[in-house]
């Protein structure tokens, strides 16, 4: 048997047995591109910009306790002059994005992450609300996935010049059959060499073996790192920690007005404030993290795991990189679109590609 025969048959069971949930993986992740926008529209996170200073976060805390005493303060995210403040809290066995207005301290929304239907399509994505067992499944897909698309690469490929052109384009008098056989060979040999990236970014994810492997190959396994910690004497009766994390909010708002910024409210005595700097396209491979004592302020130093992104490792530096890659976003908005559009299409290649199987199946039978 020849080998495009061998990999033909590869290619259609494979495809017969995790197309469908190919199918869902694809097109809620292709929606899923949009969630910063999304959840700006649903969450209420646009507010009109003003001139007045960004709230403290004093304020957050108190506007918390006031309309949500049950939830435990863990970070406050300070973005542009048109969005809420938005602070998670944790509690109830759960945690929640709470928006705030950053002038006036008003409780604007409150969302449990773990409801709505945009968390859904997140978890559709990544287990198919299934939890443990379809995280799996969602793994060995993607793997599988992989499979039909090499080869389905080697399939397409033309034995000769002759039959090239016509492997490059749907031809305009296609109709019926050819038409479907040219929508599955020739939009999906393009949308491969994009698809093929969030695919595999998708592995690294979804396979201990992938990361592990990465961390040999690029020497992570033999890095050492500190822990940023808390001079714990500093501690005292009284001491309001608050301030301390609102004065480097400030300051950090004040050096980096063109970013956003994240910052943690320490909850045990050895925990640092822990800053990060973002830029506004949520790029994850460029934020830059800083740990300071939370008594009295000063900056850790050290040879911590995270640290300045040009200081970062590697492997810390691709790993970073995985999710600005499997939606898009390191190529900015261009890439999330490329990224949105090529996964709308990969998800019609399953259905394109049972219509082949089924008209070869009923010209044999009839």
């Amino acid at each position: 048997m020849k080998i495009k025969k061998i990999l033909g048959k590869i290619h259609l069971y494979v495809g017969l047995v995790v197309g469908l949930l190919f199918v869902v993986i694809a097109l809620s992740g292709a929606i899923y591109t949009w969630a910063p926008e999304i959840s700006r529209f649903i969450y209420d996170q646009k507010v009109a910009p003003s001139d007045q200073p960004f709230i403290s976060v004093a304020t957050i805390k108190a506007t918390i306790e006031r309309e949500f005493p049950k939830g435990d303060f863990r970070t406050a995210f300070y973005r542009d002059k048109s969005s809420t403040v938005q602070v998670l809290l944790y509690g109830q066995g759960t945690y929640y994005n709470a928006e705030i207005n950053p002038y006036t301290g008003e409780w604007v929304h409150l969302q449990d992450m773990n409801k709505g239907w945009l968390n859904y399509l997140r978890s559709l994505h990544r287990n198919l609300l299934l939890g443990d067992i379809g995280r799996e499944i969602v793994h060995w897909v993607t793997l599988l996935t992989l499979v039909m698309m090499i080869t389905g690469i080697v399939l397409w490929w033309p034995v000769n010049k002759a039959s090239r052109k016509q492997r490059f384009t749907i031809q305009k008098t296609s109709s019926g059959r050819k038409l479907n056989y040219d929508l599955h060979s020739v939009t999906g040999f393009y949308v491969t060499w994009i698809s093929v990236f969030s695919v595999v970014t998708g592995l690294f994810w979804g396979f201990k073996a992938v990361q592990n492997a990465l961390k040999v190959m690029t020497g992570e396994n033999e890095l050492v790192y500190d822990m940023p910690l808390s001079d714990e004497t500093g501690f005292s009766e009284g001491f309001d920690q608050i301030k301390l994390v609102d004065s480097l909010a400030q300051a950090f708002r004040r050096n980096h007005p063109d970013k956003y910024i994240r910052i943690s409210i320490p909850h045990k005595k050895t925990d640092p404030i822990h800053v990060v700097v973002i830029r506004p396209d949520l790029m994850n491979y460029t934020a830059d993290h800083y740990n300071f004592d939370g008594y009295s302020g000063k900056l850790l130093e050290g040879h911590f795991e995270y640290g300045l992104h040009v200081d970062g490792s590697l492997y810390h530096t691709l790993h970073n990189m995985n999710h600005d890659i499997h939606f898009g976003t390191i190529l900015g908005f261009p890439g999330r679109m490329l990224m949105f559009l090529a996964s709308l299409v990969v998800a019609l290649l399953p259905i394109t590609g049972c219509l082949i199987w089924y008209g070869k199946w009923k010209r044999k039978s009839s």
